[in-house]
């Protein structure tokens, strides 16, 4: 009976911590499937809750956007404006100012073209700062409306809206509305029904300003309750005290924590989880916080468990029982067994004798496989003959392909190349047709119209001339105070400046055109005699539009020879180069186009003042499709194109270049090449 226990407690320990395990592994893992529906629940929930807030920011946009264009087109706000006549704009602009507030709209701006602040309508006693907000600098860069959500000095997240002001004569200033975010916030807690909590860093906050801030918009924030920062908005009455614990002791890991945390406020749990709160310019301001009800959830899942463990003890306890019984009948069969081998021991001696007979059978059969295994040596030594001969005919195969596949590589990016310059020079030579003919006709009324000025003022000389004649003191006296207030001596001198001024424009357009006809021809690509000097002027004026913005041009150009080349691929070439330039300069930076000569050769360097390229990659920009900008931007082949051009000019490029100071490409092209096929 002994026996039988210790049979019992040998199978049944270890099958009741095998259940254990099991159960803790069940435990563990339902937590774990618990934990990962709530991360993802609340993953989406932020998703959606972006969605919509960028949906509300965008609606909220239109509206503003709509309102603007009203207040735009008003002639008497026009007219303070471009008098400077803050009285006036302050007075035109009030019935506007209460219309935007039952909307929601609490700032109305009016800024001059140098970016300072002209005109606060919802605060007049404030003006003449600097605007350098990004919503403002974009609009000055772009001439276009920029919108974009903005943290203030006082601490308040505004959705704020520029739009530059044109009139005939030009840009007279900026318009620009806004609105306080806390309320599109509260809004959305309504819409999806998920609660949420700003906070903003106050390393970027000033205590009194803040307080001054929110207290023009009727709120209140506690600057002291955390210590570096401050909660600006929340969807719930109270914060739940791990949550409040948490923002008190461990607010620098906010943006940094990735996973979910519980809380419990009253009766009621929350999931919560942080993400971090951006400006539209991509700076990063503060924490969002996500609290996601999960009391239904966490009730059921307690239910869950506790109803798991009752039946699985209880299971245990009657497998157990039945493990206990079938255990000793198993003993009962275990004694019998032993019986029975005793018999097979026996019989076991006897099959021993006949496996020593049989053993020396095999050693007979192990000396014939030695044999074969002599000339099975020899056959594979054969086989490695004619496996090494196929391997190196592989091997000459496979450089065989490398090679073709290099030259198809070359000869694709060539084909992109011509078809890229056809496809423009088709699109340029359209373009440059459809503006000449329009122009031609500006510029044809623009001189009548300068003849008709001249006669003009011709017949008013001789008006006054007989009026002073013939009127009365009192006539003229009237005559000379409506010439004054009408300001017809302002008018008659600016008509015949503003008509130079616009036929001036009409011949840059011109020449534009010009360029932009000389530099497309698709059919033009024979070897010439050309000047380079006037091939990098041809580019520097096609590529004015993406180096305006970007950089400073200077030209260093030498006195060289002309030499014979294809002008129109040279200036592909140079093109690219400028390009290249202008997306390697973040803000503002230089370009530098010198050339210069020798007996044999001329050369020319462009250098930027960029980025510059990293020393590992300089030598991989000259293949085909290599590229260091992100996908979707460029096709890589610009430089093998440059590359190509310079080759088949029997030329040399190379390129020197420092990450964060610049770069320089120099190109080498010799005074007469032999041509070869373009």
């Amino acid at each position: 009976m002994s026996h039988a226990a210790n049979i019992r407690s040998r199978i049944l320990i270890p099958l009741s911590l095998t259940f254990l395990v099991l159960l803790c592994s069940f435990l563990y893992s339902a937590f774990a499937i618990r934990g990962a529906g709530i991360a993802n629940e609340l993953e989406r929930e932020h998703g959606e809750t972006i969605s919509i807030f960028k949906g509300m920011l965008s609606a909220r946009t239109r509206l503003m956007t709509a309102a603007a264009e009203i207040i735009l087109k008003d002639p008497a706000l026009k007219q303070a404006m471009r008098s400077r006549n803050r009285a006036g704009l302050y007075a035109a602009a009030l019935p506007y100012q209460r219309k935007l507030t039952t909307n929601d709209v609490t700032h109305f701006y009016f800024h001059t073209p140098d970016s300072k602040n002209f005109l606060r309508v919802h605060q007049p006693d404030r003006y003449g700062d600097l605007i350098n907000r990004d919503s403002m600098q974009r609009a000055v860069e772009t001439g276009d409306a920029a919108d974009a959500l903005e943290m203030g000095p006082f601490g308040t997240l505004t959705l704020r809206l520029v739009i530059p002001w044109h009139d005939q004569s030009g840009l007279i200033g900026y318009l620009e509305l806004g609105t306080e975010v806390n309320d599109i916030l509260d809004d959305l807690a309504i819409i999806n029904n998920i609660d949420y909590l700003v906070v903003l860093n106050k390393e970027l906050l000033d205590k009194k300003t803040m307080a001054t801030g929110y207290a023009w918009v009727g709120r209140k924030v506690d600057w002291e309750r955390y210590p570096d920062k401050v909660v600006i908005a929340q969807s719930i009455p109270s914060i739940p005290p791990a949550l409040d614990h948490q923002l008190a002791e461990e607010t620098k890991k906010l943006s940094r924590s990735r996973a979910w945390n519980s809380a419990a406020l009253g009766n009621q749990h929350y999931a919560f989880r942080t993400f971090p709160f951006h400006e539209s310019s991509g700076r990063e301001i503060g924490n969002f916080i996500l609290l996601y009800d999960i009391t239904n959830q966490t009730r059921s899942f307690h239910h869950f468990i506790i109803y798991s463990l009752c039946f699985s003890c209880g299971i245990s306890i009657i497998l157990f029982m039945f493990a206990w019984k079938i255990l000793g009948r198993v003993e009962q069969t275990i004694e019998e067994t032993r019986q029975k081998l005793s018999e097979e021991v026996d019989k076991t001696s006897e099959a021993n004798n006949l496996l020593e007979t049989e053993i020396a059978e095999r050693q007979k059969a192990e000396e014939a496989l030695v044999h074969l295994n002599s000339h099975l040596e020899e056959r594979i030594a054969e086989r490695t003959r004619h496996l090494e001969a196929a391997t190196e005919a592989l091997e000459l195969g496979r450089h065989e392909l490398e090679k073709a596949y290099a030259e198809l590589t070359s000869r694709q990016a060539i084909i992109l190349h011509q078809d890229k310059m056809a496809s423009i020079g088709l699109l340029a030579a359209g373009v440059a047709h459809d503006i000449n003919n329009p122009i031609g006709f500006v510029t044809n009324n623009l001189e009548e119209l300068s003849i008709y000025l001249t006669r003009l003022q011709a017949f008013i000389e001789e008006q006054q001339a007989i009026i002073q004649a013939t009127a009365s003191p009192e006539e003229l006296k009237k005559l000379h105070e409506d010439w004054n207030q009408l300001g017809i001596d302002y008018i008659l001198d600016d008509f015949g400046a503003l008509i130079a001024e616009s036929l001036e424009g009409a011949t840059r357009v011109s020449d534009i055109v010009k360029n932009l006809r000389n530099f497309s021809r698709v059919d033009d690509f024979a070897f010439k005699q050309a000047d380079i000097n006037e091939c990098l002027e041809n580019s520097i004026k096609i590529t004015h539009h993406e180096l305006r913005h970007k950089a400073q041009v200077h030209r260093q150009f030498g006195e060289i020879p002309k030499i014979l080349c294809c002008p129109q691929q040279l200036n592909q070439a140079f093109m690219n180069l400028l390009v290249n330039a202008a997306h390697a300069i973040d803000k503002r930076g230089d370009v530098t186009l010198k050339s210069w000569s020798d007996a044999d050769s001329v050369h020319i360097s462009i250098t930027d003042t960029g980025c510059g390229i990293p020393e590992n990659l300089q030598p991989q920009i000259f293949e085909p499709f290599f590229t260091t900008k992100e996908a979707g931007k460029g096709t890589g082949l610009g430089l093998s194109i440059v590359a190509d051009i310079i080759k088949l000019h029997q030329g040399e490029i190379s390129v020197q270049s420092r990450p964060g100071q610049g770069t320089t490409f120099t190109i080498t092209l010799p005074t007469r090449p032999e041509v070869g096929d373009a």
